[in-house]
């Protein structure tokens, strides 16, 4: 059986991601805009964003687009402030709009793909994860999330490619291969490498990945 991330743990997945969404709000010392007015309200919708007044923030972001139709930066964070309202087919609305305004943002495909797949849209949101890694910077974290994508599109030697790559590689912290091994060993038991699999759940609850646990009981235990 195929398993089935809940909405608990989509937001769990959300709030342990909080820092790589503010590290996302896109205002990297230079606007998209010659409007001036614009420009404030966009400074101050990042701002709303960091005391997580996301509805304000909205409403400032709202208030530069109407400014300036064609500024990139208010739709990219006015995405960002309503994916974390749980918005998220109007976040990837707007991050839609972004990147028809500039279709080489790598970054608002990775934005876009999370919002994608917290509706279950796996297929698009593997599209995305994928586009966002043709970027230059390798962010490990996207093979990460489109290996868990690609769980979910039963492509289990898809995704068991997606978390070698993390467990393999030098920049990956603790929790992404964690989180690596554990969905490796679910894809690995899915795809009928049961005592692989359990070997990588074993690494994981080692770890500490308490999920990991569960799922030993649950597939290995039998």
């Amino acid at each position: 059986m195929t398993f089935k991330l809940s909405l608990y743990f989509n937001r769990k997945i959300m709030k342990m991601n909080f820092y790589l969404i503010v590290l996302l709000v896109s205002f990297s010392g230079y606007s998209q805009t010659d409007n001036k007015n614009a420009k404030e309200h966009c400074i101050r919708g990042i701002d709303k964003i960091s005391m997580r007044d996301y509805t304000g923030a909205i409403a400032d972001f709202s208030e530069a687009i109407k400014l300036d139709s064609g500024f990139k930066q208010a739709y990219e964070n006015r995405g960002v402030a309503k994916f974390y309202l749980e918005d998220n087919i109007g976040a990837i609305a707007d991050y839609t709009k972004a990147l028809q305004i500039d279709p080489k943002d790598y970054t608002t495909y990775g934005r876009r793909g999370w919002a994608e797949y917290n509706i279950h849209d796996y297929n698009r949101a593997a599209d995305d994860f994928t586009n966002a890694l043709k970027g230059p910077k390798d962010n490990i974290r996207y093979y990460n999330i489109r290996g868990r994508t690609r769980y979910q599109l039963r492509d289990f030697q898809g995704a068991i490619t997606d978390f070698d790559r993390v467990i393999k590689s030098w920049s990956s912290g603790k929790t992404q291969k964690n989180n690596a091994y554990y969905w490796r060993g679910l894809s690995k038991i899915e795809s009928g490498q049961k005592e692989s699999g359990c070997l990588d759940l074993k690494k994981a609850s080692k770890a500490g990945y308490i999920k990991a646990e569960k799922a030993i009981e649950g597939y290995c235990n039998k």
